[in-house]
């Protein structure tokens, strides 16, 4: 068998491998690789972005790699912090657009979770921004000079005093520009950290401010829980204890006084410092032990510097999703050795990893990377990739379309983007640009293909000196239109992209441009508009949204609006205060501060005493709030003023024991009230019983003391939609299901049934008994999806497939059987060594069918691992021409759904109930296999007549 596993991309350098059997990456005791996808790509002069996506025993992991020529005079790196002052945190797309040359960028150092401040130091062109503030042993600082010469280091915390000129008393400033709630400290307050000093804490009944400026105090006042406003050419001394003391005894307005700042760093020969954590590598070794570490599998960003200093790599993993588990922080040091890095610096991970970058021929940067968070957090600073490389000549274009497949005399738009010899994007001039159709006929004008008949098209685009080029696959004739979301449950005056796809009748599909279809909705539930974007109305209400094509037609029911339920508005005594570990102190109550009504709830926590995973629980009376039925979604309304940026949770159990601790928010971080909802997970069925609401905190870096208000638990039920759902309107599909005689020697047929169990009275094995007397006199074999009752297996005179727990493969003729085990919901799950064996399997056969058999659907709980398993097979069909079945367990009835040339048959497994239609529930699937073709019927085991 010629090899088939050859994933390509074009555009930029691609290297995509495939491992089919078991291999050692180049560190052998991190991961076993079964599958990896490479893509480099300039996006500016000296900068470069990889992305590698590899699959392993553990997982996913998808690594994204800024690589800066810090040699190059067009490439530098700068702080990123919030132009308004450091003490304001933002997100980091929004630090980026603070300047148009930053082209790529990374979040920064660990922060205060409850303020703003970084942990670490903060310098930007020679000038002093922070200083260290916690641990600066063990949190090292990455550094630029003057000179783009990088480093790596430890900073020890600079002596900084004020001195009363006249009698000589000193203020022992502590820090620079950091949040504090400490009993003793002084602090400065720059121009820099913003326009007033932070508000005072909640847990400080007071503290002295001193306005200095030209080295005169301007005044002396109490800080406020406003904070105070900053001089715009001085600073504010911020005072607590002994020092608050010496400002109120020794100080007085109009007194000189003197700064001093000694360090062993030279700022001014700085262009930019950071802090982050850990050294991960040094001298070209991963670090045995780490003067701090995050423990677990997490998403990380990390910084690393090669040996000769010439580049520097910004580096993020993905965790935290189905898909990508993450990393450890030892995994993370191998990985950044592996990847060129002679040394590395942990930096900030978890919710706050993120990587912006300008994509090539692109005007806008974007996020790149999968946040765990699912949005970006609001972050202290980052590290922005600087690209001052000029406006050059055209070098290349690209092309790009939503979607490559399109049906015939339907039109597909092509994007063209144009980039420079130095990587930054250039405008095209649609006017200019020549295009041509190979493969198939069509015309394109203005980018918009139109297709006139099927194959496989190569369109050229031709711009001044370049040309680049994109395969299209067109499509036929389609037999059926779907709506994507096929039901739409969705809040009013929202708006929601619907998508409008086609398919063949060999299963393969194409979206089709909204204008080309028409598309009918009632007025009272919302419109659409010319790109698709549904918009609700105002009004709860319901109705069907109908797309029709040609004769084609499918409908979706649209519910806007939804029931929502206050289950506790907190007016009455509700719960007690409970936390993990019993460390952890605080308490819960009822306060006269709410949302609404009179009260709201207050949860107050100690998190300092411990580096455990810390949580303060509000536990309902009663073992909870109990609801009949499920909602859709909880939400609560939460203050998130001086309340840290710890997550909040709920945590319900279902009527079957199941519990959920649910996620409201992994951060809060906003001011004010903030109603935070989502939606409960699939796994809990009703009644639902709402146990608690709780804070909790997994870094051990936050040891916060403060508390949570909370008002308003909320349950959302969705409306029902009443009426009936029009069946739409489809061609004939299948052209395999029918009857067929065997055409020669080598065609056999094979019985197929799902789940044979539970065979424990005379008319189970009565039945048992004639199912396989059916099968031996219809079939050469028989296939099942799961279990095989030994009542019927040792009945079966002709060869056995099952696909229960392992995995094997039989050949019967011309034709395989890949038995695989899906039981936990993938492959991977299942058995570990069932990747590389099916990779090598099908690379090794010679066979013109394929039927793989699964105990389980094949909708994996990864949808990366279910992505590959079907790519592969997919691509059987598109470079074997091979004709390919996956039979998987199925529930009460048999389904053969087509997809991209493949049939996904789910089987019908043996009636569980005691009762048992003979005529009407018992029936199988019987296939004939053909040369040229693979045919099934769905027939009874007790035919009427």
């Amino acid at each position: 068998m010629n090899k088939f596993f050859r994933f390509v991309t074009s555009l930029s350098i691609v290297l995509i491998m495939l491992a089919t059997t078991f291999s050692s990456y180049s560190y052998a005791d991190w991961k076993t690789v079964f599958y990896e996808e490479k893509k480099e790509e300039f996006i500016g002069k000296g900068i470069q972005h990889e992305q590698i996506l590899r699959f392993t025993d553990a997982g996913w992991y998808n690594i994204n790699v800024i690589r800066a020529d810090v040699n190059s005079k067009y490439v530098s790196l700068s702080l990123l912090s919030n132009e308004n002052g450091i003490g304001i945190r933002e997100k980091l797309s929004e630090l980026v657009n603070q300047n148009e040359d930053v082209i790529a960028a990374v979040n920064g150092d660990f922060f205060n979770t409850r303020g703003a401040a970084s942990l670490g130091p903060m310098v930007s062109d020679g000038e002093l921004l922070s200083t260290p503030f916690y641990i600066p042993e063990q949190m090292a600082t990455f550094n630029m000079d003057l000179k783009d010469n990088p480093s790596i280091d430890f900073w020890t915390t600079p002596h900084i005093t004020i001195t009363h000129t006249n009698s000589q008393e000193k203020i022992e400033i502590a820090t620079v520009n950091k949040e504090t709630d400490y009993h003793d400290i002084a602090v400065i307050y720059t121009p820099k950290w913003g326009s007033n000093t932070p508000p005072l804490s909640n847990n400080l009944e007071s503290a002295v401010e001193m306005m200095i400026s030209d080295d005169v105090v301007l005044d002396i006042c109490p800080a406020s829980p406003a904070g105070n406003p900053i001089p715009s050419d001085g600073y504010v001394v911020f005072a607590t204890g002994s020092h608050a003391d010496i400002i109120q005894n020794f100080f007085s307005i109009g007194d000189k006084v003197d700064y001093d700042i000694q360090s062993d760093i030279d700022f001014s020969k700085l262009s930019m410092s950071i802090g982050g954590g850990a050294v991960l590598v040094e001298n070209g070794m991963a670090k045995d032990v780490f003067t701090h570490e995050i423990k677990g599998r997490h998403p990380r960003t990390a910084l690393g510097i090669t040996r000769d200093e010439e580049e520097v790599l910004l580096v993020t993993i993905d965790g935290r999703t189905t898909s990508f588990p993450g990393q450890s922080q030892q995994e993370l040091a191998e990985i950044m050795i592996d990847l060129g890095a002679y040394s590395a610096i942990n930096l900030d991970g978890g919710g706050s990893t993120d990587m912006i970058l300008r994509p090539l021929g692109d005007e806008n940067t974007k996020v790149i990377n999968h946040l765990s968070d699912g949005t970006e957090r609001r972050i202290a600073n980052g590290i922005g990739v600087i690209s001052t490389a000029s406006k050059a000549s055209l070098k290349g274009i690209s092309l790009n379309t939503i979607d490559t497949n399109v049906f015939v005399n339907t039109p597909r738009e092509i994007t063209i983007k144009g980039y420079d010899r130095n990587y930054n994007p250039v405008m095209i001039h649609p006017s200019d640009v020549r295009w041509s159709v190979d493969g198939v006929s069509g015309t394109i004008q203005d980018g918009i293909f139109m297709p006139a008949s099927s194959g496989d098209a190569v369109i050229t685009a031709h711009y001044k000196n370049t040309k680049a080029t994109i395969e299209i696959k067109v499509l036929e004739t389609p037999t059926a239109i779907t709506i994507t979301p096929n039901k739409i449950n969705m809040p009013t005056g929202s708006a929601m992209q619907l998508f409008i796809k086609a398919v063949d009748s060999k299963g393969y599909s194409a979206l089709i441009d909204a204008k080309s279809v028409n598309l009918d909705v009632p007025n009272h539930i919302g419109f659409i508009d010319d790109q698709g974007i549904f918009k609700s109305s105002d009004d709860n209400s319901t109705g069907i949204i109908k797309a029709s094509y040609g004769e084609l037609t499918a409908y979706t029911p649209v519910v806007v609006g939804e029931e929502k339920i206050i289950i506790d508005g907190f007016e009455n005594s509700n719960g007690v205060f409970s936390s993990y570990p019993s460390v952890v102190t605080g308490s819960y109550g009822l306060v006269s501060f709410s949302k609404a009504g009179k009260y709201g709830g207050e949860i107050v926590f100690d998190f300092s005493t411990t580096d455990a995973t810390r949580a303060a629980y509000l536990v309902f009376n009663d073992g909870g709030i109990q609801l009949d039925k499920k909602p859709e979604k909880i939400g609560l309304w939460v203050y998130g003023n001086d309340s840290g940026g710890h997550g909040i949770k709920v945590k319900l159990t279902d009527g079957h024991g199941t519990s959920e601790n649910i996620v409201l928010a992994s951060s809060i971080d906003w001011s004010g009230w903030q109603f935070i909802e989502t939606k409960l997970p699939n796994t809990l069925s009703g009644p639902i019983r709402v146990e608690r609401v709780y804070v909790v905190e997994t870094n051990p870096l936050s040891k916060e003391t403060g508390k949570v208000y909370i008002d308003d638990l909320t349950v959302s039920y969705p409306l029902s939609f009443q009426g009936d759902i029009p069946a739409g309107v489809t061609k004939p599909m299948d052209l395999n299901h029918k009857k067929s005689a065997l055409e020669t020697d080598s065609a056999f047929r094979f019985f197929a049934h799902g789940n044979v169990s539970g065979i424990d009275t005379l008319g189970d094995n009565l039945i048992v008994a004639h199912m396989a007397e059916f099968a031996n006199e219809q079939s050469d074999l028989s296939v099942f999806s799961q279990n095989l009752d030994e009542s019927l297996g040792s009945r079966l005179s002709n060869p056995v497939v099952v696909a229960n727990h392992g995995y094997s493969f039989t050949q019967h003729n011309d034709s395989g059987f890949i038995a695989l085990d899906n039981h936990n919901r993938g492959l991977r799950q299942g058995n570990i060594h069932q990747w590389p064996w099916l990779l090598d399997t099908l690379e090794e056969i010679n066979v013109k069918k394929l039927f793989i058999t699964l105990p389980k659907s094949p909708v994996f709980k990864d949808k990366l691992e279910e992505k590959l398993f079907k790519d592969t097979l997919n691509q059987l069909v598109e470079d074997e021409n091979m004709d390919v079945w996956v039979l998987y367990e199925g529930e009460d009835q048999y389904k053969v759904t087509l997809e991209n040339g493949i049939h996904y048959v789910a089987l019908k497994a043996y009636p569980s109930v005691n009762k048992i239609d003979i005529f009407s529930d018992l029936n199988t699937m019987i296939f004939t296999v053909n040369e040229n073709m693979v045919t099934y019927e769905i027939l009874p085991l007790f035919p009427l007549n």
